[in-house]
C-alpha cells in the first residue's frame, strides 16, 4: 500500500504542488512571525545594549506614577550630582538632559509623527554620536541636529528653527551641526532629535533648573559595579535611584521582549487564520482527488486491501505532502522573517545592522502546524475513500455526490445557538456587561461557525442568481450549471474566500461605525463650527498664546470663543483629567454639554466642576471637598463641587479656573472652539482666524469634517494593516478556487471532450470556466461580505452603551471586496481555463 500510495502521488504532481502551496503559505507565514519577533527583541536587544556604553551606575529620578507628572519630568538635582563625584569611587561622570520637544520644519508644520522629536544636551552619554556636518553648540541659540531631522524638516545647516516645550514660548535656533549615530544611523528608532548646550537643554525640559535626566557614573579602577552602587546610595538619597548599567540594560530588554511578544501574537494570529483557511483547500482537493479515484480505490478493496489499510494510505498520503510543503514553509517562513527584520529594523528602528535570531520553535511549529493540518484535514476524505465498495470498480458511472441534509440541519442548529446567545447578550440577560459582551460575541463566533456550515445550502439559490447575470449564453449557463452541480465542493471552495472577506468587512464595519458614532456626536452636540488645534500625532500637546484669543473673539462673524488647558492631574489620590478655561459656561455650552446640579457660572478660585461618573468614582457630590494637585504643582489643594455635569464624552472631567493652569504640565492653551454666528460665512471667518493665528503655525483652524478626519486617522490605519495582513489569506483561497477548478477539469476530462466534439469551441469553454470560477469567487464574497456585515453588527450594538451608537456599512470598501473577488475569480479561470481549452477531443471521448 505505501508503494502504491508513493507511486499515485508521482503520478499526481500537479494537483499536490497546488494542494501544497496553501501548507507551504500558512507553514511559512508562522515561522516568519516568530523569526521576525526573536529578531526584533534581539535587534532592540543589541541597541540597549549601546545605551550608556563604558558606564557602570546610573542614577536617574524616581519614576512617577502618574502620567501628567510623566510628561512634567523630574530630575536629578545639582547636589546630587556633586554628591556622586566627591565619591572616591567615582572615576568619571557624565550627565544627559533629555525630553520631548516640537519643532517647526521648513513649511512651518511640527516635524515628526508617531515617533517622538527629542531635545537633548550635547555630549549626552546615552549613545554614541557621530558630527557629519558643522559643529557642535557652544551658545545657548546654538542647535545641531539628527540627519533623520534634516530629512523630515527640510531643513539644514546654517538654517533656523523654531522649538518650544511644555512651558516655553517658540524659540529660534541656529543649527550649526548634523549628526548620525554609530554604524551610520540617522535617528534613533525614528525619532527626531535636536542637541542644545547643557542649559538650554535643562532650560527646555526642566524650566531652567540645574537637574538632570540621568547622570551615568564609571567606577574607580579596581571598584565593581555593584560596589559603585553600594557607595553611591547615601548620595543619591530617596530623590533618585541607582541600578547597574546591566539592570537598566536588562530593563529595556523586558520592555521591548513584552512589545515585541504582542507583535508577534498579533501576526501569529494572521498565520493561523491562513491555516485554517488552507483547511478548507486541502480538505476539498483530498475529497475530489478520492472522488475522481473511486474505481482504484475500488479495485484495491475487490483485491484485498482493508478499510483500514485505505485510510492509512490516504493519511499517508496526506502527511507526506504535509511534511514537504511544512519544511519548505518552514524555510522560507525562515528566510522571510529574517529580511523583514531587516525592514523593520532599518524602516522603524533605523538600526546600524540586525540580529537574525531563529529560535527553534520557529521551524518546529511551522512543521508541527503544516503536518498536523494536512493530516486533520485529510481524515474525513480518507475515511469516506475506506467506505467504498468493492462493487464500485464494476461500475461505469461516477458516484453521486453524499446528501447535504445532515451538514445542513447541523449548520442550521449551529447558527440558532449562536444567534440565541447574540439575543442574550444584546438584551442584557446576564448581570455584568462583561458577560453580556462575552455572550454576544461567543453567539457571533458560534453563528460564524453555523453560516460557513449552511454554505453548502446556501450555495443552490446564490449561485442560481449570480449565474442568471450571464445566463445569456450557452457558455455562460454550463458555468453557472457546473458551479451548482456539486454544492459541497462550491461551498468548500467558497468557504476558504469568505473566511478573509468577513473578517475584513467585519473590522472594516466596526472601525467605520466607531468613526460615523463620533461623527454623530459631533454633530449631535457639539455648537462650534471651528476648531483651533494641533496635528494628534506630535509628542509634545500643540499651544498656542492665549492672548490671541481676545483678537479671535474680535473677528467679524465669531459669535463665542474659547479656549481650553488641559492636565493629568492627582483628585484625591486618583489619576483624572482636569480642564481650565476663562469662559466654562460657554465651553460647556459649545460642547453641548449640561449642569444638572449647582452652576458652572463665575467659577472661583477654590472651586471645581466635575461630571457625574467622576464624581461617583470617588463618592463625592456637590458641595463636598476634593485634593487636587496639578502636575508642576508642589502642593495639594482643596476644591470644593460647586456644579455636576451630565456626562458627555467631550465634557466628562475636571473643570478649574483658568488660573490654576500655571501649574498644569502645559501653561497654554492647547484647543479652542469657535462658534460661527448665524449667518455668516464659515469659509470668510475660518480664513480670519488663520490670519489672526498666522504666527502660530503649530495650530491650524479645522472644520468638524477636518478635525475628525485627524481624530480618526488611527482607525483607518488599522483598517488597512488588517486588510494587508489579510491578504495571505486570501493568496490561500485563491490558491483553493484553482485548485478546484484545476481538479474539476481533469475530473470531467470525457465530458469536455463530449462538448467539443459537439460543436464547442475553445473560446467558450474558456468563457465556461471563467464563469464557474467567478460564480464560486462572487459567493463566497457575497457571503463573507453578509456574514461580517452581520458580526459588524453585532459588535456595535454590544459596544453601543460605549458610546459606539451608529452602525455603518462600508460600502466602498465592499465595492472594493466584490471587485476583488471577480478578479480573484478571473485570475484563478486562467490555468483551468486553458487547460480545459486544450483537452484533446479524440482522447477524451475514449477516456477510461
Amino acid at each position: 500500500m505505501l508503494r502504491a500510495t508513493l507511486k499515485g502521488m508521482a503520478a499526481r504532481k500537479a494537483r499536490l504542488i497546488l494542494t501544497s502551496l496553501a501548507v507551504v503559505l500558512g507553514s511559512a507565514f508562522i515561522a516568519s512571525a516568530l523569526v521576525l519577533t526573536a529578531s526584533i527583541r534581539a535587534t532592540v536587544a543589541d541597541l540597549s545594549g549601546d545605551a550608556y556604553r563604558g558606564a557602570d551606575v546610573l542614577v536617574q529620578p524616581l519614576e512617577p506614577e502618574n502620567r501628567g507628572d510623566r510628561l512634567v519630568r523630574d530630575g536629578v538635582t545639582a547636589e546630587t550630582l556633586a554628591a556622586i563625584e566627591s565619591s572616591e569611587d567615582v572615576a568619571e561622570v557624565s550627565t544627559t538632559v533629555s525630553w520631548m520637544v516640537n519643532a517647526l520644519g521648513e513649511d512651518g508644520k511640527i516635524v515628526g509623527g508617531f515617533a517622538p522629536t527629542l531635545s537633548v544636551n550635547w555630549g549626552d552619554a546615552s549613545v554614541e554620536r557621530e558630527l557629519r556636518e558643522g559643529r557642535a553648540p557652544e551658545t545657548d541659540r546654538e542647535v545641531a541636529v539628527s540627519a533623520q531631522f534634516v530629512t523630515e524638516s527640510g531643513l539644514g545647516l546654517g538654517d533656523t528653527v523654531t522649538a518650544y516645550a511644555l512651558d516655553t514660548d517658540e524659540t529660534a535656533y541656529e543649527i550649526v551641526g548634523v549628526y548620525g549615530y554609530s554604524g551610520g544611523r540617522d535617528s534613533l528608532s525614528g525619532a527626531t532629535e535636536l542637541a542644545f548646550t547643557t542649559p538650554e537643554a535643562q532650560r527646555l525640559v526642566f524650566g531652567g533648573e540645574d537637574a538632570y535626566t540621568a547622570v551615568a557614573v564609571t567606577a574607580a579602577s579596581g571598584v565593581s559595579a555593584d560596589d559603585l552602587l553600594a557607595s553611591l546610595e547615601p548620595a543619591v538619597g530617596d530623590e533618585a535611584q541607582a541600578i547597574t548599567r546591566q539592570a537598566y540594560v536588562d530593563d529595556l530588554n523586558a520592555e521591548s521582549a513584552e512589545a515585541t511578544k504582542l507583535i508577534g501574537y498579533f501576526l501569529l494570529g494572521f498565520g493561523l487564520i491562513a491555516v485554517f483557511v488552507s483547511v478548507f483547500l486541502i480538505a476539498n482537493t483530498f475529497s475530489i482527488v478520492i472522488a475522481g479515484r473511486l474505481k482504484e480505490i475500488a479495485m484495491m478493496r475487490a483485491i484485498g486491501a482493508g478499510r483500514g489499510q485505505i485510510t492509512r494510505s490516504v493519511l499517508a498520503e496526506a502527511g507526506l505532502l504535509g511534511a514537504v510543503a511544512s519544511v519548505v514553509g518552514a524555510g522560507i517562513g525562515v528566510a522571510a522573517g529574517a529580511g523583514l527584520t531587516s525592514v523593520v529594523a532599518n524602516g522603524f528602528l533605523d538600526t546600524a545592522s540586525t540580529s537574525v535570531a531563529i529560535p527553534w520553535t520557529a521551524p518546529l511549529a511551522a512543521v508541527a502546524v503544516g503536518v498536523g493540518v494536512t493530516v486533520l484535514s485529510a481524515l474525513v476524505p480518507a475515511v469516506r475513500a475506506s467506505k467504498t465498495p468493492p462493487v464500485e470498480a464494476m461500475r461505469a458511472a461516477a458516484k453521486a455526490d453524499k446528501p447535504i441534509l445532515g451538514v445542513t440541519v447541523t449548520g442550521l442548529l449551529v447558527t440558532l445557538l449562536g444567534a440565541t446567545g447574540i439575543v442574550l447578550g444584546l438584551n442584557e440577560t446576564f448581570d455584568g456587561d462583561n458577560m453580556n459582551l462575552m455572550s454576544a460575541a461567543v453567539g457571533a463566533g458560534v453563528v460564524f461557525v453555523g453560516v460557513a456550515l449552511l454554505t453548502a445550502w446556501l450555495s443552490k439559490p446564490v449561485v442560481a442568481l449570480l449565474g442568471a447575470v450571464w445566463s445569456w449564453s450557452f457558455a455562460g449557463r454550463l458555468g453557472r450549471l457546473n458551479a451548482a452541480r456539486n454544492p459541497r465542493r462550491t461551498a468548500v471552495t467558497a468557504a476558504a474566500l469568505m473566511i478573509g472577506v468577513t473578517l475584513v468587512t467585519a473590522t472594516a464595519t466596526l472601525l467605520t461605525s466607531v468613526k460615523e458614532s463620533l461623527a454623530a456626536q459631533f454633530e449631535s452636540s457639539i455648537q462650534a463650527e471651528l476648531f483651533i488645534t494641533g496635528p494628534v500625532t506630535s509628542s509634545v500637546p500643540a499651544t498656542f498664546d492665549p492672548e490671541l484669543m481676545d483678537d479671535v473673539r474680535a473677528v467679524d462673524g465669531v459669535d463665542t470663543a474659547v479656549e481650553l488647558y488641559y492636565d493629568v492631574a492627582q483628585v484625591d489620590g486618583t489619576e483624572q483629567s482636569v480642564n481650565a478655561t476663562t469662559d466654562l459656561e460657554g465651553g460647556i455650552a459649545l460642547f453641548g454639554g449640561e449642569v444638572v446640579e449647582g452652576t458652572v457660572e463665575n467659577l472661583a478660585e477654590g472651586q471645581t466642576v466635575v461630571n457625574e461618573s467622576s464624581a461617583d468614582l470617588l463618592g463625592a457630590g456637590l458641595g463636598d471637598t476634593v485634593a487636587m494637585t496639578f502636575s508642576r504643582g508642589t502642593e495639594s489643594r482643596e476644591f470644593t463641587i460647586v456644579g455636576i455635569l451630565a456626562d458627555n464624552a467631550d465634557t466628562d472631567g475636571w473643570y478649574v479656573d483658568r488660573s490654576y493652569a500655571t501649574e498644569f504640565y502645559t501653561p497654554k492653551p492647547t484647543t479652542a472652539l469657535v462658534d460661527v454666528a448665524d449667518g455668516a460665512d464659515v469659509e470668510e471667518v475660518t480664513a480670519d482666524v488663520e490670519a489672526v493665528l498666522a504666527d502660530e503655525p503649530a495650530v491650524s483652524v479645522q472644520n468638524h469634517e477636518e478635525y475628525l478626519a485627524q481624530v480618526t486617522v488611527f482607525f483607518d490605519y488599522a483598517i488597512i494593516a488588517i486588510q494587508l495582513l489579510l491578504a495571505l489569506a486570501m493568496i490561500v483561497a485563491v490558491i483553493g478556487v484553482v485548485n478546484t477548478l484545476v481538479l474539476s477539469v481533469l475530473e470531467r476530462t470525457r465530458e469536455l471532450g463530449m462538448l467539443r466534439a459537439m460543436g464547442m469551441t475553445r473560446g467558450q469553454t474558456t468563457r465556461m470556466v471563467t464563469v464557474e470560477s467567478v460564480t464560486i469567487a462572487l459567493f463566497g464574497a457575497l457571503l463573507g461580505v453578509g456574514t461580517g456585515l452581520l458580526l459588524g453588527w453585532i459588535v456595535q450594538q454590544a459596544l453601543a452603551p460605549s458610546g459606539i451608537e451608529e452602525f455603518a456599512v462600508p460600502t466602498a470598501l465592499i465595492a472594493a471586496y466584490l471587485g476583488a473577488a471577480v478578479l480573484v475569480g478571473l485570475l484563478a479561470a486562467i490555468a483551468p481555463a486553458v487547460r480545459a481549452s486544450k483537452v484533446d477531443i479524440l482522447g477524451a471521448i475514449s477516456y477510461e
